[in-house]
């Protein structure tokens, strides 16, 4: 049986990259972008634990491309 690699849960698991499809260019298409994020591998997760993960991850993207903005721009916010 499948279950949750951060919970436990047995109930609606799926497959989830570590790092989602969306932060990698590669012309354009799902199938290329896709490619490059299994290399970095993937987790069995319920939907609530991969809901959570997105939004801890889509926070912690902010913060760093928020920091990354202030050097290259030399600002401040």
């Amino acid at each position: 049986m499948r279950s949750c690699f951060k919970c436990g849960s047995t109930f609606e698991v799926q497959e989830s990259h570590d790092l989602p499809c969306y932060l990698f260019i590669y012309n354009g298409n799902r199938k290329g972008r896709k490619n490059q994020a299994d290399k970095f591998g993937r987790h069995l997760l319920c939907k609530k634990c991969h809901e959570k993960y997105e939004k801890d991850l889509n926070e912690q993207l902010k913060i760093i491309a928020i920091k990354i903005s202030q050097r290259w721009f030399n600002d401040t916010y």
